[in-house]
């Protein structure tokens, strides 16, 4: 049996230490690396090649994560798979996290049989997700409907950089922080927030978020 080499990037502590002892006790699985920033694992990906990298989709509001850090491993480590774990599974995020180079999702509040699974799966190339979450997808509409509640960044042609402005927004990061964030200049962040607010159809914050609150209820 082949010994895959499995690396894991989360901001917390609690979730690092219990995906390393149940990964680790898997006869397949190494662990040769636990990040806890993402500046760790980009200076990690020089030295330690890696089959499957076990990737947070949302870290703190000081580190690059998100689908620029997608692509940032990508480009440093273009043999890695990337298997995202995390609690952003909405349809519109897991499309953009498998279109910038992402070969998995799992929701973490799936169980630990399901991310092995998954682990497996995305190290021989395939493409993992649930049988819910794929037809989540086949399902997502490419126009935003308020009466539906379909899911804000699942359509409205947002680009992926208009999306991730609009989930750090959602998220309660200013746009000094996101700008921060991404290395964009103020006038560049504020300019896609105005132009994803165009396509989604809102004129201000309130309705935004309202938007947010509809599409979680239904």
């Amino acid at each position: 049996m082949k010994r895959l080499r499995v690396a894991v990037l989360d901001d917390h502590a609690i979730v690092r230490h219990g995906l390393v002892s149940c990964l680790g006790a898997e006869a397949d699985l190494d662990i040769v690396g636990v990040y806890a920033t993402s500046r760790e694992l980009l200076a990690g990906l020089r030295a330690t090649p890696i089959d499957v990298l076990l990737l947070d989709y949302s870290l703190s509001a000081d580190e690059l994560d998100g689908a620029s850090l997608i692509r940032a491993v990508r480009v440093k480590a273009p043999e890695c798979r990337i298997l995202i774990l995390s609690t952003h599974h909405d349809p519109g995020t897991v499309a953009l996290a498998l279109r910038v180079g992402a070969r998995g999702f799992v929701g973490k509040g799936a169980d630990m049989t399901e991310l092995v699974k998954a682990i497996r799966s995305v190290a021989t190339g395939v493409i993992y997700l649930n049988t819910d979450m794929s037809y989540r997808i086949a399902d997502t509409s490419t126009s935003y409907d308020p009466e539906a509640g379909t899911d804000i960044l699942s359509g409205a042609g947002l680009s992926a950089r208009e999306r991730e402005v609009i989930r750090c927004y959602l998220d309660g990061m200013t746009i000094t922080e996101i700008a921060q964030k991404f290395n964009r200049s103020l006038k560049t962040i504020s300019t896609q927030k105005t132009a994803a607010f165009r396509k989604l159809g809102v004129t201000s914050n309130n309705e935004l978020f309202k938007i947010k609150h509809t599409a979680q209820s239904s």
